[in-house]
Order: structure tokens, then C-alpha cells, then sequence
């Protein structure tokens, strides 16, 4: 009996012993180092936001690479260190601590040269951004492939202003990236030719589409824009989305670059004015390089930009009507305006339209000239204006309906194709004088009409209609129409009399 009692007593200190000895489990669960063999390239590790940025010399192929991985003692990762992966796109891994627990790193590889704008800060970590900035904040150049990470969208409220150095390279890290300006604050952004700011995505996302936007509210002078480039942007759940958007905002923009869109290149929103538009570069937008649904907003771009490779090669003018509160100009561009809402143009001033301007309208779409304007369309033989359909097909808009009784009214040189109306209402012309009118209409050439070129609606031709070296083409039922008939220099016209030219 002590025997068995001196072995019991014997083991419940020996298991006192083993309890006594046992080490809590660790808990750590960090990636120490992440580095590629081939090519030799050693990550950076930003901790608190989990993410490790390689960049590669352009040109690796990133499909099949091969990372080294360093974790916490006691912990393991997965994928495993060495197995080879796809870093086309942002890829997860996890490590587990011995106690169980788990922490994800997104590992992103770029491209890259290694001088990254050619700053001379020593730091080898990026700024990682995410949040408010509600003070004045200025992002310098770090000497880095990539200087700035945003995660998320960024916000600059109140009254700060953010001033981002020439060569700065700023990555987002998904396709909700983006950077909002408050109504009150503002963005700077002056680069160089040799050190242009670049906004990018994950280089390893080559779509368009790899961040979402700049979006600006703000008209304060500060937002100057110089030698940026916005590569592949444009990101959103449908194909309206742009690079830049600007509601009711006032930037100057120079020698700047939209590449790779998946929606618009800019959206012109609330009447947005540019204080300065030249030298720019839009190209390869999915969608139109520029879109806007206010007249205004349009009035301020300038014929010295380029505009290539785009979905949809065309200035898309959503908007119909030109209240004129002054003179405009409406500028050509080295692109078409597409007139997705025809154009009505009231006021009592003047509208010029610069030789070379294009106009593509969309079908059922009309030109409007109330009685008000002045319209001057003086064109020459090299830069003529022009109307046409969308559509190179007889009759695929509405044409002109022309009001103005101005004196001062001209067309020269313009190009009214593609156009007219049903002429069983009598309005079947690619352009309609109204009773009334006053023009010159000199060197024009009119038709593609499966009707009329022009209708003369009661007009008093005599004193009113000056005209000369007309070209009509390929009009189905005529010339000139006379709806109501009329007068000129004693003679009289009867009622739906057809001629052959204006006499």
C-alpha cells in the first residue's frame, strides 16, 4: 500500500514538473524580409498597412518568380517561401502564428528603373496615404520607383492644400483608388519635362482601369497642373467613369497625360472652367477624351492638344444649349465635337465658330439659331466648318433651323451634310430659313438629303438673303424649297415652288 502511494506522489510531481516548464505560444506573426532570386530584387515591408512593394527592372516576366521569404520564429506562411508564383496581380500571402493567429500582406510588384524621378531623399520605404489630409501637406520626391502608396480614396478637406514635387510617383494599390478635393482646398501638382509627376496603379495590373479617379470640387487658383501623367485610371463599375473629374471646378491644366482610361479621360461637370487647357495628351480612353453636359465648360480648350487611340476619337458635347450672356467663341478643336443633343443657341450676342470646327451630330439631332444671335461661321477653303451627321447616310439628322434676323449673320465656307427633315412636313432641308432672316451664305456646300438642301419658309429673299457659289448635293426632291412662297427684286413664287438654286 506505501508503495503504490509513494508512486502516485511520484507522478503528480513529475506532472506538476512537466506543467510548470510549458511555454505560452508565440504569437508573432510578421514577414521579416521578401526578396526575389531572379532578378535580385529585396522588397520593401510597409508594417502597419501589410504591404511589400518589389520593383523589377522592365520587361521581367512576372508570371513564374520565385520569392525568398523571412517570417517570425514559430510562424510559417502561405504560399510557401520558394514556390514559385503569378505577381501579374497583387498576391496574398498569410502568415500564422504558432498560436493559431493570422496576418495577410498584399505583395505588389512594379516595373521600374530604379531612379524613380531621380530625387536624392535617402529614405527606401514609400509614404503609405490613406484618410484625411485637413492640413497643408506637400509629398516631396523620395528617390523611390514608387514615393507615395495609397490605399483607398484620400481626402483633402477644409482649407489644406496638397503640393505634390516634381519626379513624385504615387501607386494605389486597387481599382477604389483614388484622391477627392474638397470644395475649399486644393491640389498642386507642378512636374517638369525631365521629373513629370506620375499617378499609377499596381504595375503588375497592365489594364486600364487599375485606380479609380482625381476628383476636384475646388476653384481655388492653386490648382495648377503641369507635366503630370494619369496612367490607367478609370476604374468603376461602368464604362462612365473618368480619370478626371471635375465638378464645378477651376484647374489649369499644361502638358499633361491621360493614358489608358477605362471610361472617359475627363468629365466636365457644373460648369468647370479651365483657366488654362494646352499641350495636353488624352489617349486610349475606352470611352471619349473628354465629356461634358455644359457649353461652357468646353469654351476653354484650345486647338494645341492631342487626342489619340481614344474608343471614341470625339469631344462629347451632352449639352444642347448656348445662352449666350456675352460673345463666345466656339473653338476648333483637332478632334470633332460630338453633338449628342443637337445645339440651340439663344442670347442676344454673338456666336463664332473657328474655321476648321467639326460638328458630328447624333440622329434626330437639330441645330437651333433663335432670332437674337449674330451668327458668324466664316470659314475658309482650307478650314471649312462643318455639320454632318454621325453617320456619313442621307438624311441622318435634322439639319439647321436658322431664325437669326441679325444683319451681321454669315456662313461661309461651311459643310451642311447628311441632313433634312421629313419633307411632307415641308421642313425637309438640311438647312430651314425662317420669315424674317437675315444671312450671307456664301461658298457653302449643302445635300446628302433625301429631300431638300434648303427651305425658305415665307422668306423675303430680295435685301435679306445674300448668296453666292452654293454647291448643292445629291438632294432627293430639289434644291430650294419655297414653303409659303415669296418676293424678290419684283418677282413672285408660288407656294411649294422647288428651284433650283436661290435666284
Amino acid at each position: 500500500m506505501k508503495k503504490v502511494f509513494r508512486t502516485l506522489v511520484a507522478m503528480l510531481v513529475i506532472a506538476a514538473s512537466l506543467t510548470g516548464c510549458q511555454k505560452e505560444k508565440s504569437s508573432e506573426k510578421k514577414i521579416l524580409s521578401f526578396a526575389f532570386v531572379s532578378p535580385a530584387v529585396q522588397a520593401v515591408i510597409t508594417e502597419n498597412a501589410k504591404t511589400i512593394v518589389a520593383t523589377v527592372p522592365e520587361g521581367t516576366a512576372v508570371t513564374s518568380m520565385i520569392p525568398i521569404i523571412t517570417v517570425s520564429e514559430m510562424a510559417t506562411v502561405h504560399p510557401a517561401s520558394g514556390t514559385p508564383m503569378d505577381f501579374t496581380n497583387p498576391v496574398t500571402y498569410t502568415v500564422t502564428a504558432e498560436d493559431g493567429s493570422q496576418a495577410s500582406y498584399i505583395v505588389t510588384v512594379t516595373f521600374g528603373s530604379g531612379g524613380g524621378g531621380g530625387g536624392n531623399g535617402g529614405t527606401t520605404d514609400p509614404t503609405e496615404f490613406s484618410g484625411n489630409i485637413d492640413a497643408n501637406t506637400t509629398w516631396p520626391d523620395l528617390g523611390l520607383p514608387v514615393d507615395y502608396i495609397v490605399n483607398g480614396r484620400v481626402y483633402i478637406n477644409g482649407n489644406a492644400l496638397l503640393t505634390i514635387e516634381p519626379g513624385v510617383t504615387i501607386m494605389f494599390t486597387g481599382t477604389n483608388g483614388a484622391i477627392e478635393v474638397g470644395e475649399n482646398a486644393g491640389l498642386r501638382m507642378v512636374g517638369t519635362a525631365d521629373k513629370p509627376i506620375k499617378f499609377v496603379g499596381p504595375a503588375n495590373n497592365p489594364n486600364k482601369g487599375s485606380w479609380h479617379q482625381i476628383l476636384v470640387n475646388s476653384k481655388r487658383a492653386d490648382n495648377v497642373w503641369e507635366y503630370v501623367e494619369f496612367i490607367r485610371g478609370g476604374a468603376n463599375d461602368n464604362a462612365w467613369s473618368a480619370v478626371i473629374d471635375l465638378q464645378g471646378a477651376k484647374v489649369s491644366m499644361k502638358n499633361c497625360t491621360i493614358d489608358g482610361s477605362l471610361g472617359y479621360g475627363i468629365d466636365l461637370e457644373y460648369e468647370t472652367r479651365f483657366t488654362a487647357f494646352e499641350g495636353n495628351t488624352i489617349k486610349n480612353c475606352a470611352q471619349y477624351p473628354i465629356v461634358s453636359e455644359y457649353w461652357t465648360s468646353l469654351l476653354d480648350l484650345t486647338a494645341n492638344n492631342t487626342f489619340e487611340s481614344n474608343g471614341h476619337n470625339f469631344i462629347d458635347a451632352q449639352c444642347r444649349d448656348i445662352n449666350m450672356e456675352q460673345h463666345t467663341t466656339l473653338k476648333a478643336m483637332p478632334i470633332p465635337y460630338y453633338m449628342e443633343s443637337g445645339l440651340n443657341v439663344s442670347g442676344g450676342y454673338k456666336l463664332t465658330i473657328e474655321p476648321g470646327t467639326q460638328m458630328y451630330f447624333k440622329s434626330e439631332q437639330n441645330v437651333d439659331i433663335q432670332d437674337a444671335v449674330t451668327l458668324v461661321a466664316d470659314g475658309t477653303a482650307e478650314k471649312p466648318i462643318i455639320f454632318r451627321g454621325m453617320e456619313d447616310q442621307n438624311s441622318y439628322w435634322l439639319g439647321i433651323k436658322y431664325h437669326s434676323t441679325k444683319e451681321a449673320s454669315v456662313m461661309n465656307h461651311c459643310q451642311i451634310l447628311n441632313c433634312g427633315e421629313d419633307y411632307e412636313t415641308f421642313e425637309g432641308g438640311c438647312l430651314r430659313i425662317y420669315a424674317g432672316s437675315r444671312l450671307t451664305l456664301t461658298n457653302c456646300t449643302i445635300g446628302k438629303s433625301l429631300h431638300y438642301g434648303i427651305t425658305l419658309d415665307g422668306v423675303e429673299l430680295f435685301g435679306r438673303i445674300t448668296h453666292s457659289n452654293n454647291t448643292f448635293v445629291n438632294c432627293g426632291h430639289g434644291n430650294v424649297w419655297l414653303y409659303t412662297g415669296g418676293e424678290w427684286n419684283g418677282g413672285q413664287y408660288e407656294d411649294g415652288q422647288i428651284l433650283e438654286d436661290l435666284p
